[in-house]
């Protein structure tokens, strides 16, 4: 028998999705997998739960939330050869769909014993671990707004309240973007908003930039140094269409980082997010990569 972690966070969802889960361990039991309950008591204790049970070496850690747990879960994993298996509960859970685990829990739960793995590369951002991206300017302003009552009742369909609320009224701060590119070389630019991406995806399925790779030490910056909001809402209506080209528009530039500082230039702190969470504002520091950690995908 083989042993593991299943990390989960007993009151998302109104605590709806833990009998299933209890379910999902059971039949893991059946197939040659004992799993240990292990639900989370607040914002970052997955890290530390995930530490913690590394003394008793397990042979898998699964985690079933949104992509912010699934960067808590895969820091604490970096350094071990111990595997992370993905139970996608989250709003969009970006990470399960760009390693093309799921949709959904059933679909998720045959694939928790396959042998096949992908790497993952796991970057600080802004004092926390990062799997997806981080980003200051417009989408982290629409994110840290985002009411969390919309967002449990309309998901991803609320965003678009949001989003065009804050499109409206967005005054393009000048952003200072610092750091070392591909090469190692240092770099300076200006922007309006912008994202360091290390998945492809971005907010579900639309593709930020079809050169991405989560098995690299790079980020994907992608820049809107416009001051156009027509611009703006083009970048996100192409965006939407999933096929990349926003990156034509005037004003976006996009090219690979190792790292980055982002500062205001505008006279007041702007808004920054990290993985589609408001997580306070400038100054942005993101990466180097921490590492990578070994995620199980579908065979």
């Amino acid at each position: 028998m083989k042993t593991g972690f299943l990390i989960y966070n007993p009151v998302a969802g109104g605590g709806k999705r833990v009998p299933e889960l209890r379910a999902i361990a059971r039949r893991a039991q059946g197939r040659g997998l004992i799993l240990r309950e292990a639900p989370t008591t607040g914002a970052g204790s997955a890290t530390e739960i995930v530490r913690r049970s590394l003394a008793e070496r397990p042979d898998l850690v699964v985690v079933a939330g949104g992509d912010t747990t699934v960067a808590e879960v895969a820091a604490a994993l970096v350094g071990t050869t111990i595997p992370l298996a993905l139970l996608p509960t989250g709003t969009t859970s970006v990470v399960a769909r760009e390693y093309g685990v799921g949709p959904g829990l059933e679909v998720a739960e045959r694939h928790l014993l396959s042998p096949r793995r992908r790497p993952l590369a796991v970057f600080g951002a802004a004092g926390r671990p990062s799997v997806l991206c981080a980003g200051a300017g417009f989408d982290a302003r629409v994110m840290t707004h985002f009411p969390p009552l919309l967002k449990k009742l309309l998901g991803r369909v609320g965003y678009a309240w949001t989003s065009t609320k804050e499109w409206l009224t967005y005054e393009f701060p000048r952003l200072e973007v610092e750091g070392l590119d591909a090469e190692g070389k240092a770099f300076r630019r200006e922007a309006t908003f912008l994202v360091a991406a290390n998945t492809r995806r971005y907010a579900g399925d639309p593709v930020l930039s079809p050169f991405a790779d989560p098995e690299d030490d790079l980020l994907e910056v992608v820049l809107f140094t416009s001051a156009s909001r027509y611009t703006l809402f083009r970048f996100y209506q192409l965006l939407s269409r999933k096929k990349a080209g926003q990156l034509a528009l005037p004003g976006v530039v996009r090219f690979p980082a190792r790292e980055l500082t982002v500062r205001s230039l505008a006279g007041y702190e702007v808004e920054v997010q990290v993985d589609g969470e408001g997580c306070g504002t400038t100054p942005l520091a993101v990466g180097p990569a921490l590492g990578r950690v070994q995620v199980v995908v579908p065979e």
